[in-house]
Parts: structure tokens; C-alpha cells; sequence
């Protein structure tokens, strides 16, 4: 698993704990966002991707409990939200590319 700049004290108990809660769909998505905390902005990633507020969002995110029903990720916004990722990695990698073919040039 790719930890990127973090410092992990033990990667093997964040293996296993990571892959007891990515066997749910809520698990694997409050997992992603607790991963990519402070890189993806979630107010953007809400208005962008589902026409929804930041506050929407973060409801599903957390597992908020309003007016007595849990909010949570359904299938289709899940599908959605996997959607909004692969979008994003493909932006940033075609960026990426963009930049290492001028790096060399000044």
C-alpha cells in the first residue's frame, strides 16, 4: 500500500484494520477520505461532482445520524463518488505529464 508522505508507526496493524473496514462500502469510503485528509477538498469535490453542499458530504462521510436515519452512501453516489476519483487521478496525471515535459526546458 502507498502511504505517501505519512509516517506510519506500524503499517502492519493499518493493513489489517484497513482491510477489515474496506469490506463495507461506508467503511471504505470514510477510509479514502481519512487517507486523502487535507489533499482533496471536500466543499469543491461536493459542489463539482453532486451538486451538493459540503455539509451533504460530510454527513455521508461521518455516518450522521438526521431526523433519526443515518446518512449514508448509497450505491449509485458510492459508483459516483469512485467516478469523481478516477476523474481526479486522470486530471492529475495528465498535469503531471504536462509539467514533466517542460521540466527540463528553463
Amino acid at each position: 500500500m502507498y502511504y505517501g508522505k505519512k509516517k506510519v508507526l506500524d503499517p502492519d496493524s493499518l493493513v489489517r484494520s484497513r482491510a477489515e473496514v474496506t469490506k463495507f462500502r461506508n467503511g471504505a469510503i470514510f477510509n479514502a477520505f481519512a487517507e486523502l485528509e487535507g489533499i482533496i477538498n471536500k466543499s469543491a469535490l461536493a459542489r463539482q461532482y453532486f451538486h451538493k453542499s459540503q455539509s451533504w458530504l460530510s454527513q455521508r462521510i461521518n455516518g450522521s445520524t438526521m431526523c433519526n436515519k443515518e446518512m449514508a452512501f448509497n450505491a449509485i453516489e458510492a459508483r459516483e463518488l469512485a467516478t469523481a476519483f478516477r476523474d481526479i487521478a486522470a486530471r492529475l496525471t495528465g498535469l503531471a505529464a504536462e509539467i514533466e515535459a517542460v521540466a527540463d526546458i528553463d
